[in-house]
């Protein structure tokens, strides 16, 4: 589960268990007359050891619960009701003996911190963890001192009472414990990807055990159980505070940022194990291995680096002196031919049976205020043989040495043709 939900779940089971520890007690030893004297005294130890049992072995069971299955992790809650039942007894005895002979609340709050105490204490000393036992004792203590605090203010005489001050006393333990856990962790895994993503563990233990086994630490089963094996990967905690990451020598290996393990490898914040389908994040609070630490890998074969095409130079500009260009010969100047002579064109009369073309009449005058139309650029003439109308040259242009007008230059050839001529000169 996520470290959000560790602190939710924290308070829900300690106050259930407080609720169950309160029912036992109520069923079992208040209904009794015995309230005085010794055996009253008596009572309230057996009813703290009862509720400190329950607290304890709830939280305990939860603690496993966190990542495993309730098939793996359900051995876990004897031993916890027994550390919880043991502390909670151990934890009221001096309190509420200062109680009974000084009649001071005081006193008594003192017995219930130790209560939480001693119950933040079990999940630590079953795990073997000092960093469990050391948030434990915090969050117990404070959830200890506070719930305590409640319960005297409500009287605890009424069996209501009793019940409202013992599920208040769970609740605060319970979330203050699991508070301490996550405010005070040092490093943490997250699931990416795979089995239930957004699952966090902390990494309170010595080793870490990532697979398939009920026995695993962070398991993956069902879809993510998909090329992973029941012990696959190993994480251990070294004396200089970093953490590292052992492949159980499995056939499909495992990847720590694409990078398949050969060994051990060091975890550094921010790094992504990949191992079958599951992807899963490491994060640290404190960096032991900076980010560009190129030798972080203790004893491990070196990688093997991946060979990239040598980036190709780019090509200078180089000047290329060209031949020069030879012009073209000069054109002989053409030879002045006479124009033949154009016989004069006769109008044909017309005959008895011709019609008389009506004359067209002039247009009128436009107004003097009428805007004049665009000039139109003049169209060439074309070149008619035989015909009056001679397009001259233009200056610079040679032209036909026979009629003297512009021809048509011919690609490839240097020359020109004669449009009316047709001859190439």
């Amino acid at each position: 589960m996520s470290l959000n939900r560790l602190i939710f779940y924290c308070a829900m089971i300690g106050g259930w268990a407080a609720f169950a520890g309160w029912f036992l007690s109520e069923t079992l030893l208040f209904r009794r007359s015995f309230h005085e004297g010794f055996w009253g005294f008596m009572v309230i130890l057996l009813a703290a050891g009862l509720v400190g049992g329950c607290i304890a072995g709830g939280l305990t069971l939860l603690g496993g619960l966190a990542s495993g299955t309730l098939r793996g992790q359900a051995h876990r809650f004897l031993p916890g009701f027994l550390g919880g039942a043991i502390g909670g007894i151990a934890g009221s005895l001096p309190g509420n003996s200062l109680y009974l002979v000084f009649e001071f609340k005081l006193f008594q709050l003192i017995g219930w911190t130790m209560v939480g105490l001693a119950i933040g204490a079990v999940e630590g000393i079953y795990d073997k963890s000092p960093k469990k036992l050391r948030n434990g004792l915090i969050g117990g203590g404070i959830g200890g001192f506070l719930g305590g605090l409640l319960f005297i203010l409500l009287g605890a005489t009424s069996m209501a009472e009793r019940a409202a001050g013992f599920v208040i006393l769970g609740v605060c333990i319970g979330c203050f414990i699991g508070l301490a856990q996550v405010m005070l962790k040092e490093a943490w895994l997250t699931v990416e990807a795979g089995f239930r993503p957004g699952r966090q563990l902390v990494l309170s233990l010595p080793e870490i055990i990532m697979g398939t086994s009920e026995k695993a630490s962070l398991p993956f089963i069902a879809f993510g159980a998909k090329g992973v094996e029941p012990i696959h990967v190993r994480i251990k905690r070294r004396q200089d505070g970093s953490y590292l990451l052992e492949d159980n020598h499995t056939r499909t290996g495992t990847f720590v940022n694409g990078a398949q393990v050969q060994g051990d490898v060091v975890l550094r914040n921010d790094d992504l194990i990949q191992l079958g389908v599951n992807v899963v994040r490491f994060r640290e609070v404190l960096k032991h291995v900076p980010d560009g630490d190129e030798n972080r890998r203790a004893g491990a074969a070196p990688a093997t680096p991946v060979a990239r095409p040598a980036a190709s130079p780019i090509p200078a500009v180089v000047a290329v002196s060209l031949p020069p260009v030879r012009s073209a010969a000069p054109m002989a100047a053409p030879v002045a031919r006479p124009n033949p002579p154009i016989p004069p064109r006769v109008a044909p009369r017309p005959g008895p049976s011709a019609a008389v073309s009506p004359v067209p009449k002039a247009p009128p005058p436009a107004p003097a205020n009428a805007p004049r139309p665009p000039a139109r650029p003049a169209l060439p003439t074309p070149a008619v043989p035989n015909s009056p109308i001679v397009a001259a040259a233009p200056s610079g242009v040679p032209g036909c040495p026979v009629c003297g007008r512009a021809g048509v230059v011919v690609p490839q050839s240097g020359k020109r043709r004669c449009v009316s001529c047709g001859i190439l000169y």
